[in-house]
């Protein structure tokens, strides 16, 4: 532990021991407050965000079980404490780092386009390799697989050299094979990036719905709760909520934003500029994923 040489310690092992449970405790400890004080115990052990501090919290029962100095590196609880359970701790900063929604936000909007970009790569990894394959002799490529891996190591501009073409024919595919990866691999990065830009310059649009959204599941509101929700603010029962109606409303969830950025997220939601904001509105920007399915029930129930 803490070992950077084979005869070097950066740190005594039993001061390591010490350091290392004194962290597993206080991460256990942390754990153990959160979980009482959410207000939702379901949505907070479904929160992505938390499955590494739950899963950090078990390092000490780990060390009560194998003992607290760790001799050996080469068993699995081991190995989970040395190496595992560091990087865990790391992911734990997650949840500060707001912005990294945004590249979340970025990618899953991309998502959609993968299958087909995926295909066409392989499509050219098959081809390219039996070509490969074809053109060579086995002393240069044995076999199919290595073909594969020349192509593979092409395409993504790598080039290890351990295999490389020497007839003409092989260098003719893999040269070809070279331009069409370059203009290949540009279209994803291409279009993460022009979605990473479009979520950057509306970041605090996102990052208000975000919060917003972590609100809502962190009390444990669904949509099917929206209607209780809705008129329960909805203090002149006209079925729209009003700017103070909807200030009301999201400060009772506490989200901690300031009056600035309400405004902003009430004029995120009414989309219509209608001055109000709707249950059909509200529903589509705090639960989207539910919009289709719920839209008609939702409705039916608040005009009732």
């Amino acid at each position: 532990m803490f070992q950077v040489s084979e005869g070097e310690l950066l740190l005594d092992i039993l001061a390591a021991a010490v350091l290392e449970t004194v962290i597993d405790s206080i991460f256990l400890l942390e754990v153990l407050l959160r979980v009482m004080s959410a207000p939702s115990k379901t949505a907070y052990i479904r929160d992505l965000y938390n499955w590494a501090d739950m899963i950090c919290c078990v390092g000490l029962p780990l060390r009560v079980a194998v003992g607290f100095t760790i001799w050996h590196q080469d068993r699995p609880f081991e190995i989970f404490l040395l190496f595992v359970l560091p990087v865990l701790r790391l992911l734990k900063l997650l949840r500060y780092f707001e912005s990294f929604r945004i590249l979340v936000d970025a990618a899953s909007n991309v998502i959609a386009s993968l299958p087909v970009l995926l295909y066409v790569m392989v499509i050219l990894v098959v081809i390219s390799s039996n070509a490969i394959y074809l053109a060579e002799s086995r002393e240069n490529i044995p076999s199919l697989q290595h073909s594969v891996w020349l192509a593979v190591v092409t395409m993504t501009t790598v080039g290890y050299g351990d295999f490389a073409p020497q007839s003409l024919p092989g260098y003719i595919t893999v040269s070809f094979l070279s331009v069409v990866s370059v203009i290949f691999f540009a279209l994803p990065v291409g279009i993460l990036g022009h979605e990473f830009t479009f979520c950057w310059q509306s970041r605090e649009q996102v990052l208000l719905l975000a919060r917003a959204r972590r609100a809502f599941a962190k009390w444990g509101y669904t949509a099917s709760d929206m209607k209780t929700l809705f008129e329960f603010a909805d203090a002149d029962g006209d079925g729209s909520l009003n700017l103070l109606e909807f200030y009301e409303l999201l400060n009772q969830l506490r989200l901690g934003l300031d009056e600035r950025s309400l405004v902003d997220l009430f004029m995120m939601v009414d989309r219509d500029n209608s001055g109000s904001v709707d249950g059909f509105e509200l529903l589509a920007k705090i639960f989207p994923e539910e919009v289709n399915k719920d839209t008609e029930q939702f409705d039916d129930s608040i005009d009732a």
